[in-house]
């Protein structure tokens, strides 16, 4: 969850004012607090988190390989 999180404000930050981009500092607030968050996680929450993520990143790498040769 704090990944996602943490995707969507850093995607915040690219948003241009005329598409009616939050004001800096609020993106930059909630990537600092999941960033904060997640190294304060205990240590098995975070290797299994990582895990996770890896393997959904892995499998859609081999889905995309599969689909377009």
């Amino acid at each position: 969850m704090l990944a996602y999180y943490a995707i969507a404000n850093a995607a915040a930050l690219t948003l241009s004012p005329t598409e009616a981009r939050p004001p800096r500092a609020v993106p930059v607030l909630g990537l600092t607090g999941c960033i904060a968050l997640a190294f304060a996680l205990p240590p098995a929450s975070a290797t299994s988190g990582a895990a996770v993520l890896a393997l959904g990143a892995a499998l859609y790498v081999l889905r995309k390989a599969v689909n377009h040769p």
